[in-house]
């Protein structure tokens, strides 16, 4: 069933994420905190608490703009990543840190509310809020992200009242505390829950019309704009307040503020809004683990209503919710909360952390980040949780591992690709095991280059050129062929096939005894910029003889070569040797690349290239990919460009190319040529280029490439697909 995707990134993401960031925390703990720690101590911990949230925010940002985020928000993330059995892993725990939250936000209201009806029963208070919460919620997302507005409103003019507040009218300006009450890694985990409303937002990513760009403008927005306000509110406690109110006093704010029932409103209406946000936000990911079946009883978790609601997800965590608030205090569920999101956001960023340093190219999204960022987000995630509670962290690292397991016993099988086979292969040999287990997808594709070469000489010219291809993580294969020395047999089969009007076989182009040495050499600059180059040198009858049997060898060997890199000679008595060795790449699977320099310019500048995209080419996947690394490691220019024959096919062309260039996530400076005429004429006044690319059709003979080489005068590129590679994932 389609599902329509209903919010903006006002609504869906920013509204629910900035609610739960000043929610009961900011009105009940922040005052205490700052009574704890002093003015210096509690901006220490407010940046260091930041610090996860705003990487993760980051890494989260940059990971939705690479892959389509479906409903579960984190979990989505992580899954697509690392693969469902690390997502299951983590996103139980993660199911459970929204339902804990929903929680604690209900017993900061009940707090907020025994302020004003001391008389209540608190179990009774917070069991009637849960109550209306589920029936807002069970009505559908619609109705409680309006709620969101009107509660937004409330929250701010708290504030306000609170910046009009006169104080105690007698402040003690504290810089640093003692921490009397708790110690600071304590005082840390009571107010982290304050700023991990990032999740209330990332939760609703499969009910937003634009996930990849309402994701990363409304959490980085909300991110921001709540840290200027406590970072504000903390120097106006130790401004304007008596450091022992704020240690004893958890309504200090109700009690100082101009305005005291437009703060208990604002309490009320952010502990029922966070709350509200849980309760819709956590089904959602609920329901996400059971459509993809990590979680028992799935098939009822996974449904939804005609409108999109999980209502079996939510009366499910309405009941978990119920069980939580026996726990009651709120100072012993923050805690719980803050380690669960500690591992969460700690596994995002290790997530952003492994697809970036893997280099894999289907890593490309619009919204990138420096490498640092990720790394400091995970370390400092994993650190916070030991530096919090050892005990607790360890039994949490030991339950996730768990989890882990029992999830690949299950065997999930995922939709989509994800990264794990490329983390194998570049992590260290003893991961190529595991790697095979791993069913191939073309999201880990890498170029990883077979070079056939009969003279080495031939080719230290043309190896700068592969580098560019690989670098920086795929791989070069050189092979060479040791011809036998002909016995009797041979030179009398030889005699026969030239009394037949066959060729005499030419011998060796260089001595046997240097061939090893003069590959190593050949390679030896890649090994040096850390590309994975090797060298192979088969004793066989021919040289074709030799190049099919390696290429049958390396087929099943660990990380094997996907794409044959090959030269073609301007002397057509070569062409016959380039048609066999391309017919051994087809049989083998293998992608193709020929290299033709009938110019005397070579590379030229090594700037600009030209990549000649024919409408519905199944060869343009590989093209796009060399294209892409090419105009990398060039650090150039790319121009895509499709020939019509006639003015009525531009426009329809047009959108061809913006949509290849947008779905393939191109860079934005990818200029989109259409030129209509005849091909012969069109190529001889296409704008320069330092290197021409072509598909190269199945029926395309060596006399038509050297022609489009010699039109061209520049070195060219021809390219065929293996049907292996995507540029679009």
């Amino acid at each position: 069933m389609s599902i329509p995707r209903r919010f903006g990134t006002f609504q869906g993401v920013f509204t629910p994420t900035i609610l739960t960031i000043l929610g009961v925390i900011m009105y009940l703990r922040l005052g205490w905190v700052v009574g704890n720690a002093g003015l210096a101590g509690a901006v220490i911990i407010i940046l260091m608490a930041k610090l996860v949230t705003i990487t993760t925010g980051l890494a989260m940002s940059s990971m939705t703009t690479n892959i389509k985020i479906g409903a579960g928000g984190s979990y989505s993330i992580i899954s697509r990543s690392l693969g469902l059995e690390i997502g299951g892993a983590v996103g139980i725990p993660l199911y459970f840190s929204l339902t804990l939250g929903a929680a604690m936000y209900i017993v900061g209201f009940a707090e907020g509310w025994l302020t004003i009806f001391p008389e209540h029963d608190p179990m009774l208070v917070k069991t009637a809020v849960l109550v209306i919460l589920l029936i807002v919620s069970y009505i559908g997302a619609q109705v409680a992200l309006k709620i969101h507005y009107i509660v937004l409103a409330v929250i701010a003019a708290s504030l306000v009242s609170l910046l009009l507040g006169q104080g105690d009218g007698n402040p003690q300006v504290v810089m640093w505390g003692k921490f009397e009450e708790a110690p600071f890694w304590m005082v840390f985990a009571v107010f982290f829950p304050a700023v991990t409303g990032i999740e209330a937002g990332a939760a609703m990513s499969g009910d937003l019309i634009n996930p990849k760009r309402s994701l990363p403008i409304g959490i980085l927005t909300a991110i921001g704009i709540s840290l200027v306000v406590y970072v504000g509110l903390a120097v106006w406690y130790d401004r304007f307040v008596e450091r022992e109110m704020l240690l004893t006093n958890y309504t200090v704010m109700i009690d100082v503020a101009r305005w005291r029932y437009v703060v208990i409103g604002g309490l009320l209406g952010a502990s029922l809004s966070s709350a509200l946000g849980s309760i819709v936000g956590g089904p959602r990911t609920l329901m996400a683990l059971g459509q993809n079946k990590v979680v028992p009883f799935a098939k009822y978790f996974a449904r939804r209503t005609e409108k999109g609601e999980p209502r079996i997800s939510i009366v499910f965590t309405a009941a978990v919710i119920m069980v939580s608030l026996v726990l009651g205090e709120l100072n012993t569920i923050a805690p719980l909360l803050t380690m669960f999101f500690l591992i969460t956001y700690g596994t995002i960023n290790a997530a952003v952390f492994i697809e970036k340093k893997i280099g894999i190219p289907s890593y490309r999204p619009s919204f990138d980040i420096p490498l640092l960022i990720p790394f400091i987000g995970a370390v400092w995630s994993f650190v916070a949780m030991f530096l919090i509670n050892p005990v607790f962290a360890a039994v949490s690292m030991v339950v996730i591992a768990f989890v882990y397991v029992w999830q690949v016993r299950l065997g999930h099988t995922a939709p989509w690709g994800d990264v794990r086979a490329g983390i194998f292969t570049a992590i260290a040999e003893w991961a190529v095991r595991m790697e095979s287990l791993m069913p191939y997808t073309a999201k880990t594709w890498k170029p990883n280059l077979m070079v056939p070469v009969e003279d080495p000489q031939y080719w230290k010219k043309r190896m700068n050129f592969i580098r560019d291809i690989v670098f920086p993580r795929g791989s070069v294969r050189v092979l060479s062929v040791k011809i036998h020395t002909r016995g009797v047999k041979a030179r009398v089969n030889e005699m026969v096939s030239l009394l037949f009007g066959g060729e005499k076989e030419k011998p060796p182009s260089i001595p046997v005894e240097e061939v090893e040495e003069d590959l190593t050499k050949l390679v030896q600059p890649l090994k040096e910029e850390g590309i994975l180059a090797a060298t192979t040198v088969i004793d066989a009858n021919h040289f074709l003889e030799g190049v099919s049997i390696v290429t049958q060898a390396l087929r099943d060997m660990p990380l094997p070569p996907n794409v044959m890199f090959l030269s073609m000679s301007a002397d057509p008595e070569k062409d016959e040797d380039l048609k066999q060795l391309i017919s051994i790449a087809v049989r083998e699977e293998l992608g193709i690349i020929v290299l033709s320099r009938h110019s005397e310019k070579g590379f030229g500048d090594e700037k600009t290239v030209n990549l000649w995209l024919r409408g519905g080419s199944p060869n343009r996947n590989l093209s796009l990919l060399t294209a892409l690394q090419l105009e990398r490691n060039w650090n150039g220019q790319l121009r895509l460009i499709r020939a019509v024959d006639s003015p009525e096919k531009i426009k329809k062309a047009r959108v061809g190319l913006r949509q290849i260039a947008h779905r393939g996530r191109l860079p934005v400076d990818v200029q989109q040529l259409v030129l209509d005429g005849n091909f012969g004429e069109i190529l001889s006044r296409a704008p320069e280029a330092d290197l021409n690319m072509f598909g190269m059709s199945s029926d395309l003979n060596i006399d038509d490439i050297h022609t489009l080489a010699q039109i061209c005068d520049t070195a060219c590129l021809f390219i065929r697909d293996s049907g292996q590679e995507s540029a679009l994932v």
